[in-house]
């Protein structure tokens, strides 16, 4: 998939929107709760135990909805997608999920392939101990992207994780497509 350099997003800070009043966290207009890795492990050990099969599908989900969301908050950046895409890039970086780069992108077809190191779900996993076999594991950043581009280019898309830190590659590679019609 050929595709030109993604520039970065202009300078900004998430801690700016970042107020904590009256025991309420919130970033911008949302509320925020902090979860510890070690609690994230154990959300995922219960999960596990009560519904193996879930996890993949409701956390990707679950992301989805949270990028759909963001997309909504930023709608005065979508009158130029890849401006408001860089911004979603460097939000996701900053909230702390992991470092991730865009490699390529085409936003008319839409196509883009993205590479994470140190994303949350891949390094919490190890942690949780649920997995007994080498696989792809980051099933709610790959949700939160597809749902992010989908508000955003108003056309379904789908995100797959190619490789992942957690079987042992060298990085997460996720690449969007659209959805089949």
């Amino acid at each position: 998939m050929a595709g030109k350099e993604m520039p970065r997003a202009e300078s900004y800070s998430l801690m700016e929107n970042l107020k904590l009043k009256e025991g309420t966290l919130t970033l911008g207009p949302s509320r925020v709760v902090l979860m510890t890795d070690q609690a994230y492990a154990f959300l995922l050990r219960v999960i596990h135990e009560n519904a193996p099969h879930v996890i993949k599908y409701a956390f990707y989900d679950m992301g989805y909805r949270v990028g759909e969301q963001l997309m909504e908050t930023l709608k005065e950046r979508a009158q130029d997608p890849e401006k408001a895409f860089r911004y979603f890039v460097e939000t996701y970086r900053q909230a702390g999920y992991g470092n991730i780069e865009v490699t390529s992108f085409d936003l008319s077809k839409p196509e883009a392939t993205l590479r994470g190191s140190n994303l949350f779900e891949s390094r919490l996993a190890r942690g949780a101990d649920i997995y007994r076999s080498p696989r792809s594991v980051d099933h709610y950043s790959r949700g939160m992207f597809a749902g992010f581009l989908s508000v955003l280019l108003g056309k379904e898309v789908v995100c797959e994780e190619m490789t992942c830190e957690f079987r042992g590659d060298e990085a997460c590679e996720f690449v969007i497509l659209p959805f089949a019609e």
